[in-house]
């Protein structure tokens, strides 16, 4: 970025004038001392804007216009509400990047004030970018993006994260939550920057699985069941990306068994290899 800076000058002019006869100093004349001092006009300088400017001013660029009643952006009528629901600024060999997450919720989600108020089956959507400032510092672009990602119900999109993925990498995780029949469920999705594109390198890994609800587990405690998982980046492994620990407490009745999932990115197939059983659900 370009900083302007403003220069000050001053001229100083000092006239005098001296006789001197027979070693006697005398005053011939008049003696004078003038100082003329000329000030330049300081430069006009342009703040840097902060992050939050930039990001505010690229929503205003390509989301339409202020929605007062939602706090969000909406292209057009009828079209979803959108809200900056993640962000980070990092520091790249090509400069800085920001990561940039803006959630969509539906027109329907907000009804007399109340949220999630759109139908059980209605997503909300999630644009995901990478970022870099412009060429004149005051302002935002896309160097990848992925757009218009389903998610969440109720016209309400899922809850986005950033997190760190490798040495130098960072990512997005969307975590969804959902009921249904007795069944609760919650899921998290992993994206990242893979060469020039951003990818879902991991969808729908098993965060909660619950059946406390059925008619199974009502009838008989034993058919209940609770599966709880931790999903952690391995940074103390090696490589451009790192591995996901995850921990598994399987709860049926009275008994609970541990379990510890290594799950690598494959860089062939531009994904983590997440096997079955963290992502069949019931």
């Amino acid at each position: 970025m370009k900083k302007s800076s403003a220069i000050f000058c001053a001229t100083i002019l000092i006239l005098s004038g001296c006789d001197r006869q027979s070693g006697n100093q005398s005053q011939s004349g008049t003696s004078s001392s003038r100082r003329s001092v000329k000030t330049a006009r300081p430069s006009t300088v342009i703040a840097t804007p902060t992050d939050d400017q930039l990001f505010a001013d690229f929503l205003k660029s390509n989301y339409g216009k202020w929605r007062s009643d939602r706090q969000g952006w909406q292209p057009g009528d009828g079209a979803d509400i959108y809200q900056k629901c993640g962000s980070i600024r990092v520091s790249t060999a090509d400069g800085p990047r920001y990561l940039l997450a803006i959630c969509g919720e539906t027109e329907s989600a907000v009804q007399d004030g109340v949220p999630g108020m759109g139908g059980e089956a209605e997503p909300g959507s999630i644009d995901l970018y990478v970022l870099k400032p412009t060429q004149d510092g005051h302002g935002l672009e896309p160097v990848m993006q992925k757009k218009d990602i389903e998610s969440g119900g109720n016209g309400e999109p899922g809850e986005v994260s950033i997190h760190k993925f490798g040495p130098h990498l960072f990512g997005f995780s969307i975590d969804e939550y959902s009921t249904g029949e007795g069944y609760t469920q919650q899921v998290r999705s992993i994206y990242l920057p893979y060469g020039d594109k951003l990818i879902e390198a991991a969808p729908h890994i098993s965060l909660e699985l619950d059946n406390s609800g059925t008619y199974e587990c009502g009838e008989m405690y034993s058919q209940c069941r609770e599966r709880h998982f931790t999903i952690t980046p391995d940074t103390g492994s090696q490589g451009k990306i790192y591995p996901l620990k995850i921990a598994e407490t399987d709860t049926r009745g009275d008994r609970s068994v541990n379990i510890t999932y290594n799950v690598t990115f494959d860089p062939e197939q531009g994904r983590y290899l997440v096997p079955k059983a963290l992502s069949e659900g019931f």
